[in-house]
């Protein structure tokens, strides 16, 4: 009698498939394409591009101070950012160094990269900017989709 209850539930478990393991080298592939999204976001002066991958709420930490910035407010910073900037390099000094979880939930990547744009001010005159900017980026998996949620910057 114990066996024709028991029969049963093996049989599930035996054949019930492994939860698959994820392929990290896709993963890692497609947040590289984010990283190359970002690029050519700058280059374009597209903030839309630049939000793609973010997240409902994003933290950002710089200056010894952590800020929590909703979407609509990461578009405006981004908007007033890059609104007529020009980017004449944006471009990685080291390869972006990448780590995600065993089961692809959540991963950051830590990037060094050169800029170098101009922007026309209120006078109508270009500055021009060039610097080195390190940081490390956090995303998490949601919907299927990696998005951003906290950033950690420094300059040189």
């Amino acid at each position: 009698m114990l066996v024709a209850y028991l029969l049963p539930l093996l049989l599930i478990t035996f054949f019930l498939p492994d939860n698959p393991k994820p392929d990290l080298e896709k993963e890692r592939a497609a947040l590289l394409e984010i990283h190359r999204l970002d690029r050519r976001a700058h280059f374009e002066t597209n903030p839309e591009l630049l939000l793609r991958h973010s997240a409902d709420e994003f933290l950002s930490v710089s200056n010894g101070k952590i800020h929590r910035s909703t979407r609509a407010e990461v578009k405006e910073m981004f908007t007033i950012y890059i609104k007529d900037a020009k980017y004449s390099e944006w471009d990685d000094l080291e390869q972006p160094v990448i780590r995600i979880s065993n089961d692809a939930t959540t991963a950051w990547m830590i990037v060094r990269t050169r800029v170098r744009r101009s922007q026309k001010q209120e006078s109508g005159e270009e500055k021009e900017r060039i610097f080195v900017y390190a940081g490390i980026m956090t995303y998490e998996k949601q919907q299927g989709k990696w998005v951003r949620i906290a950033n950690v910057s420094t300059f040189e």
